[in-house]
């Protein structure tokens, strides 16, 4: 029963969307109704500014860190629960219950959730997160490649590589990634995928 309950908190939790609960606050209108139409950090920061888009971020990486650090407690003796409470967040974050079941793509709040889960991963993750961010200036691929880097560490650095809550929660959580950037990778196949050049090292002048 208190597995149950921490897993709804940690649905309810993600379903706060930050870039729809502080849009308001920031005098911004639906991040679904501007720039790329979608609900995460990302286009916050496009169309609404830094400050905007930093609050978007920090609010959605904390509910990753709160549904992995204190939602579990409700019921310490689900060795396991801590993952699944992670993953909930992030389905929550996607498909939010407030919000017409229409969020953002959940990187901000995995990234929450993993600097706690999968620390070790992590650390390689970010690295080619910005190498990747920098050098091409695709957000959504940066993405794409840091969550698929975590799920190879996670898998390499398993004793058992197809068992266990790290691996399934890392793998579970890629194919989710895939499946909420269809978009970008469907863009960048066709070679319109808009490009963050303010994050880029090497950009054209002008």
């Amino acid at each position: 029963m208190l597995t149950f309950v921490s897993l709804t908190l940690a649905y309810l939790l993600g379903s706060l969307s930050g870039g729809l609960l502080l849009g308001r606050l920031f005098g911004q209108q639906d991040l679904r109704a501007a720039g790329s139409g979608n609900a995460g950090a990302t286009n916050a920061l496009r169309t609404g500014g830094t400050r905007f888009g930093v609050a978007v971020l920090l609010f959605d990486v904390a509910k990753g860190v709160v549904a992995v650090l204190a939602l579990p407690l409700l019921a310490p003796a689900t060795p396991w629960l801590a993952y699944a409470c992670g993953a909930v967040a992030v389905i929550g974050h996607v498909w939010p219950v407030y919000f017409g079941f229409r969020g953002g793509k959940g990187a901000a709040t995995l990234i929450g959730a993993m600097i706690f889960l999968l620390p070790l991963a992590m650390v390689p993750a970010l690295l080619v997160w910005v190498l990747t961010l920098i050098t091409s200036g695709f957000v959504g691929l940066a993405t794409i490649l840091g969550m698929s880097t975590i799920a190879l560490v996670t898998l390499i650095l398993q004793t058992s590589p197809l068992a266990g809550a790290p691996v399934i929660f890392a793998l579970a959580m890629w194919a989710l990634v895939l499946y909420t950037h269809r978009e970008n990778i469907q863009r960048l196949r066709a070679g319109t995928e808009n490009r963050f050049e303010r994050a880029m090292l090497f950009r054209k002048s002008g």
